[in-house]
This record gives C-alpha cells, sequence and structure tokens, in this order.
C-alpha cells in the first residue's frame, strides 16, 4: 500500500493542486477541508506527512498543530499560510513544524521538501581534516603547507578576507616543532599608532619561541614596518614569524621587509575561483545534513566575496532554519538565491577559454587550426558535461535542451 499524505485546506484549488504533486510522487492523497476534519482523519490512519494551512474555517492551524503534536507518534507537519507574521512562523517552529511556506506557494519547492521526507539523502562521510579543498590551486596552497610544517622558515600567507589564511597558519603551527609553544597573533589595526609599537614588542615576548602571526600587515604603517624590521635585524627575534595580507595590500610591503618575511608563500584563492570545492566545504559546515541539487547549483553561482567564511555563515543560517536533513534553496540565505551573480562565472569561463586559445593559436597563421576544430573541441567537452547531468541519456538531453536528436546522436558519434 502507497503511504498517505494528509492534506489540510480549505481552498479547493489548492488542496486539487498539492494533491496532483502529491500522486506524482507515488503517494496516496487524504484532504481535510477543516481543522477538525484532519483531526478526525488523523484518529483513523497513520500517514507518513501532514501539510497544515494556518487559516482553515473551524479553528487556527496551529491549534491542529498543537493536536498533532499530542498524538502518540506524531507525523512531520508541513505548515503553509497566506499572512506570515512573526508569531505565526515563531509558534509552528516552536510546535515542532518540519515546514514553512508562504502563499503563493512554490510548488516546486513543495514537491522537494515532501519527496525528501520519503527518500532522505544520505550524508556522505567526509574525515575530519583541518582545511578541504581538490581544487589545483587548494593542492598547490596544500604542497607549501606541508612544506613549511617541516622547516622553520618565515612563511607569508595570501589571500582575500575569509580564504583561510588564519587556518592555515594554525595547521603549519601545529604540525611543525614549534606546536609545543605558543601561537601569537598581533593585528596593528587594534592599537594606536603611538601605542602600537609596544605592543608589537609585547607580543614578540609573549610568543617567546612560539610562533608570531603578524595579520594584515601589509596595511601597516611605514613607521612600524620599520620598527620590525629593526627587531629583525638586531636578532631579539625568537620567534618564528608567519604574516598575512591579501596579495595586493603586500605590495605596499617595503621590499626588505617582504623578502625576510616571504621565504615560503602559501596563496590561498577566493572561493569563486575554486567551485569544486564548495560540496566537500559545505558538507563539513552541515553536518548530518545534505544540500539537494537545486541548492547546490545556487552555491556555485554565488560569487562568495566573503569566501569560505561567508560559506559557513550561510550553512550555520540554512541548518537554523531546516528542520529536516536536505537543505534546499529557501533554506539559503535570500542573498544567495535572490541576486543574479552569475557574471563571474562567464569572466572565468572567459580567462579560460582566452588562456587555451592562446595556447593553441601562438605562432605562424599558416600553423594555425581550422576554426572548425575548435569549436568541435569545446562543443564536444560541453556535451560531454551536459551528457552527465542527463543522466548520459541524449533522449532526455535533446529534450531539455531543444535539441534535434538526430543531430544530437551524429555529433555524439563523432566525438
Amino acid at each position: 500500500m502507497n503511504p498517505a499524505i494528509l492534506i489540510i485546506e480549505d481552498e479547493y484549488a489548492l488542496a486539487a493542486a498539492l494533491s496532483t504533486l502529491v500522486r506524482r510522487l507515488d503517494v496516496t492523497p487524504v484532504v481535510a477541508a477543516s481543522g477538525q476534519g484532519g483531526i478526525d482523519k488523523l484518529a483513523g490512519q497513520t500517514y507518513a506527512l501532514v501539510i497544515l494551512d494556518v487559516g482553515l474555517p473551524d479553528m487556527s492551524g496551529l491549534k491542529v498543530l498543537e493536536k498533532i503534536q499530542a498524538l502518540p507518534r506524531p507525523p512531520p507537519v508541513m505548515i503553509i499560510t497566506a499572512h506570515g507574521t512573526l508569531d505565526t512562523a515563531l509558534e509552528a517552529r516552536r510546535l515542532g513544524a518540519r515546514e514553512y511556506f508562504l502563499k503563493p506557494l512554490n510548488l516546486t519547492d513543495m514537491q522537494r521538501a515532501i519527496r525528501e521526507v520519503f527518500t532522505p539523502v544520505k550524508a556522505e562521510q567526509h574525515a575530519e581534516t583541518t582545511m578541504i579543498g581538490n581544487s589545483e590551486p587548494m593542492q598547490r596552497a596544500f604542497a607549501v603547507i606541508a612544506q613549511a610544517s617541516g622547516n622553520d622558515a618565515p612563511v607569508l600567507l595570501q589571500g582575500p578576507p575569509g580564504s583561510g589564511k588564519s587556518l592555515a597558519a594554525q595547521v603549519i603551527h601545529s604540525h611543525s616543532a614549534r606546536a609545543e609553544h605558543p601561537l601569537i597573533v598581533f593585528r596593528a589595526d587594534e592599537w594606536a599608532e603611538e601605542r602600537a609599537e609596544a605592543a608589537l614588542d609585547e607580543a614578540i615576548a609573549k610568543a617567546d619561541a612560539g610562533v608570531l602571526v603578524l595579520d594584515e600587515i601589509g596595511a601597516w604603517s611605514k613607521p612600524l614596518q620599520a620598527a620590525l624590521m629593526n627587531r629583525l635585524n638586531t636578532g631579539m627575534m625568537k620567534a618564528r614569524l608567519f604574516s598575512a595580507s591579501s596579495q595586493e595590500a603586500a605590495l605596499q610591503l617595503r621590499e626588505d621587509l617582504f623578502y625576510a618575511l616571504a621565504v615560503l608563500q602559501v596563496n590561498l584563492p577566493p572561493l569563486r575561483e575554486r567551485t569544486v570545492d564548495i560540496p566537500p566545504l559545505a558538507a563539513s559546515f552541515l553536518g548530518e545534513r545534505v544540500l539537494s541539487a537545486e541548492a547546490l547549483a545556487a552555491l556555485k553561482a554565488h560569487a562568495w566575496s566573503g569566501n569560505v567564511r561567508e560559506l559557513k555563515t550561510a550553512m550555520a543560517h540554512a541548518a537554523a532554519v531546516c528542520s529536516g536533513s536536505t537543505i534546499l534553496p529557501h533554506h539559503l540565505p535570500a542573498s544567495i538565491v535572490q541576486q543574479d551573480e552569475t557574471g563571474h562565472l562567464e569572466e572565468t569561463m572567459k580567462r579560460s577559454l582566452a588562456a587555451w586559445l592562446d595556447q593553441k593559436t601562438t605562432g605562424s597563421d599558416e600553423a594555425m587550426p581550422a576554426y572548425d576544430d575548435l569549436l568541435e573541441t569545446v562543443e564536444a567537452s560541453m556535451l560531454e558535461m551536459l551528457l552527465k547531468r542527463f543522466d548520459g541519456k541524449p533522449t532526455r538531453l535533446a529534450s531539455a535542451m531543444k535539441m534535434n536528436r538526430a543531430t544530437l546522436r551524429r555529433k555524439l558519434r563523432e566525438e
């Protein structure tokens, strides 16, 4: 017997639309047009899910929700409402509502949420790690981090805010010969200019034979840079030095100081340049919860001006508002799902294409490849990626992308 979903909704058209949606999932819909009618149906049958409207003709849907939660084994409940006040939302959450949807309903989101009740996605198990990244720039960064962990040279950590410079410093320190000694962070912007040099000396003393992290050093004043260089030249520094800065700000360092601090350089890329790392990073922040394909697509399309730090905050937001185990697009912060920020993806594609064309077209005119050959290579790669998205089924691909099936089959044979 198919599982059943109870729909407590007094609007006939909406109840019919929800019933159609439920049937598509091979689930049996049962409709009640009033709160008491829903309570009566709950007494006579077990339901896998209840879809409950707040505005019912005989009683508040929240009152019905309270009665449902008093059952020995209450089913999960999804609330729908046309008047989403703060009090209603808070009370629905307090009473244990799994989801909360506003009218007019996004039936696609509803379908995803209902499907997740019956086929929850299992979270992939990720090995515990301090830094995550499968992208090429992160692999290069990891190689330098490993080298830095095995020696005592100064390290310059470069990358935009939120890219992981502090975490990289902690990793190097914890795997180095100085791991038993303290790691002290000094930020010049926390001190008045006339007090900064004395504060630097205090930080040097605290670090002793440990590690001193000079944060945002590219923004230091010239006098403070000179003071640091003086301490290095006089040999009073026992601590190992890690410096952190954006690549642009590091250019503001005086030349002798830059070379003293940048014996090893760890370059951490912005998150928008390593979108392949977003799935494992998000999974590490979400714990047992998982991302739907649509939510993951939204994350990959976002520009991430705050980098990994912004992603961590976004996942904390999603986990806070999601009562189930799967993160859907409406659980993500509005800044991610409402803004059209795909321009950076097009720019990345153009840069990659330009680099590829430079490599292919360098040389004499006589040695140039034919335009059709270049186009065929690009199209073959695009078709390969699209085919994977449609489970390797050309018929589905042709239908979805409005392509002629015969033309698609011919192109696939030519690959």
